[in-house]
């Protein structure tokens, strides 16, 4: 059997405490929880997974009708139409295009495949809205049964759906929901296959999926500190504070006990579970889609993107996407993580490799489906100018709201990617910068190049304001 691990780094992350903040609290404000009475029936069975196909094939998971895409980049056979500074350099890929139109068009090194790094969590964003819907929300789902002479002590059994932020903040959430039902202590967790809980998802971007052992016990282990109060170290104390801090100013009804309990936390996967056995649900949905691909960009959040992209079928079933809806050839894409990170097995590194044109092509089809299903791009991707992140310009630059972008960094097979969108006066212009073969200690060259390469780009073409971003207090 073939094992396999990731390698290397994606983008690096340079934080303020504000967006320390920000990330301990992203993502749980917006859940909505319900409750009702359990309707009989045996199994595990609801239809509330990704994983599981939508009866309607022609609808996404989320319902919404899916039309075809024209994602052809069409290119000159002319010399370029503008002068692009520093393209004469070997270990720099750049095309351009408004709007598909070959007479359009300005590319150079553009059909070769190159390393991806973190420019794959673009195409990551393109499948889940696509597979999706941009407002698809992930269901975590308590099971209970009272259980017990003692007031509020229950069994219960938790399914995340393959949620892939059970943070602290989260978990501290569904803890207010339940008390808030009459949960007190729980005397027998558990949880199934679709639930795994990091605690810190939102604190560490750049941890490798398989580099953070959350596997069942460790899942385990998270929820045996977060659910027992008495066991809370200075970092959920912390936490909570923030929580009621912001349910205050937000005028949220939001009350975290302070001593909550569970006595036995198991797994048992969910086809052996028999929802008979529970006599009531509570229902938590989490933020919508975009906002979960809003913090895989802008912060370029590893752990999250691998998660989605496995729960979303992985290689197989993004190679289909790829071949009948981006329709993209394997010669010009070839895509391993959702991340971007290299995989290994048997000492042989394999990254996933995209050419110039087959970033553009995934660009417009993006933008077609903002069209289509009526969100702006700035919510899925870091808005230029905007948004603190893994983009920091190293000159002045005049954005004002017209480009959105998301970056790519590798060190041990140097790659430096920035690729995106801008809004024109007339149209849309697709970009993609790609240095690669360098040497680390050249960074700041090929940044300045980058850099460059933007400037002319907004110097160049009429721009105008047109991407929004998600503002911190207005996201839960």
């Amino acid at each position: 059997m073939l094992y396999f691990h990731r390698v290397t780094w994606g983008d690096r992350l340079y934080s303020t405490k504000k967006l320390v903040i920000y990330m301990a609290t992203f993502l749980f404000f917006s859940c909505q929880p319900s409750t009702e009475t359990l309707k009989p029936h045996e199994g595990s069975n609801d239809k509330t997974s990704p994983t599981e196909e939508s009866s309607e094939v022609q609808k996404r998971y989320d319902g919404t009708p899916i039309y075809s895409v024209d994602t052809q980049i069409l290119k000159s056979s002319k010399a370029m139409n503008r002068s692009i500074p520093g393209i004469d350099d070997s270990r720099v890929t750049y095309c351009e295009s408004v709007d598909g139109d070959a007479e359009k068009y300005n590319g150079v090194r553009d059909s070769q495949k190159y390393p991806l790094a973190s420019l794959s969590k673009m195409f990551l964003s393109a499948y889940a809205i696509d597979k999706l819907g941009p407002y698809y929300t992930f269901e975590n789902i308590w099971y209970l049964k009272q259980v017990g002479s003692e007031t509020g002590e229950y069994d219960a059994y938790f399914r995340a759906n393959y949620d892939p932020v059970l943070n602290i903040e989260k978990m501290l959430y569904a803890m207010a929901e339940l008390n808030k039902h009459g949960v007190k202590k729980i005397r027998r967790l558990i949880i199934d296959e679709t639930t795994r809980v990091y605690l810190s998802v939102l604190l560490d971007p750049h941890v490798d999926l398989t580099e953070v052992p959350v596997g069942i016990n460790k899942s385990i282990e998270n929820l045996n500190i977060i659910l027992n109060s008495q066991r809370w170290g200075q970092q959920t104390v912390k936490a909570r504070s923030q929580l009621i801090a912001y349910a205050h100013k937000t005028q949220r009804n939001l009350i975290i006990p302070q001593s909550f309990s569970v006595q036995h936390v198991s797994y048992i996967q969910a086809q052996k579970i028999n929802l008979k056995d529970y006599t009531q649900t509570v229902k938590i949905k989490s933020a919508p889609l975009l906002k979960y691909l809003k913090e895989i960009n802008v912060r370029s959040n590893n752990y999250m993107a691998d998660m989605l992209f496995n729960t979303l079928g992985g290689v197989s079933e993004f190679k289909r996407f790829q071949q009948s809806r981006l329709k993209i050839s394997s010669q010009d894409l070839q895509l391993y993580t959702g991340s971007g990170l290299a995989i290994t097995g048997m000492g042989v590194r394999t990254d996933s490799l995209g050419s110039c044109t087959a970033v553009l092509s995934t660009l417009k089809f993006l933008n077609t489906l903002s069209q289509q299903l009526k969100f702006n791009l700035g919510h899925v991707l870091l808005t230029a100018g905007s948004d603190q992140g893994t983009y920091e310009a190293t000159q002045a630059m005049a954005f004002n709201q017209s480009v959105v972008l998301k970056t790519g960094r590798l060190f041990d097979v140097p790659a430096l990617n920035v690729a995106g969108v801008a809004q024109l006066k007339s149209g849309t212009l697709f970009f993609s910068y790609m240095a690669h073969g360098f040497a680390n200690s050249q960074e700041s060259i090929y940044k300045s190049k980058r850099d460059n390469i933007l400037l002319s780009l907004l110097n160049h073409y009429p721009v105008v304001p047109f991407y929004q971003t998600v503002d911190t207090d207005g996201i839960y």
